[in-house]
């Protein structure tokens, strides 16, 4: 079974706002202390922080199996208990579209290199007729 991480968002103070941190199941693994001044700021922190993990890791091991038993397919960050705990796993295409907020683990650098990220279902992007590189249709 291919190797899970949690990751828990903790407050001196919860449920009242104030300062967070981050605490993670990896034996030794203190995330740094930063300033998590909002709920989105941890949560944001708590899913960078299991990404990290999961590149560090490499690629997906082809034997890696689901939690159900099938092959595992992609690692996915999931959360839940209100967004206070987040979990790394790998997890099968079935298990993948039945988990609710499941977001997959995309290799690093995936962008294509010609491609900039206003171009994104843009249908005039992209190089004109003449093989010029100057995008059409943006101020």
């Amino acid at each position: 079974m291919e190797k899970l991480w949690t990751v828990t968002i903790v407050s001196d103070r919860y449920p009242a706002p104030g300062p967070m941190a981050l605490r993670c199941s990896e034996p030794g693994c203190r995330p740094e202390r930063v300033p998590l001044p909002s709920p989105s700021a941890a949560r944001t922190a708590a899913a960078g922080h299991l990404a990290a993990h999961g590149h560090r890791a490499g690629a997906l091991r082809a034997d890696a199996a689901c939690g159900c038993g099938r092959v595992a397919e992609s690692r996915v960050i999931t959360h839940a208990e209100a967004g206070r705990v987040w979990r790394l796993a790998a997890l099968c295409a079935p298990c993948i579209r039945a988990t609710a907020d499941a977001r997959v683990l995309r290799p690093l650098n995936t962008r294509p290199l010609n491609s900039h990220p206003l171009d994104a279902g843009r249908l005039d992007a992209g190089p004109s007729a003449a093989g010029s590189n100057v995008r059409r249709g943006l101020p």
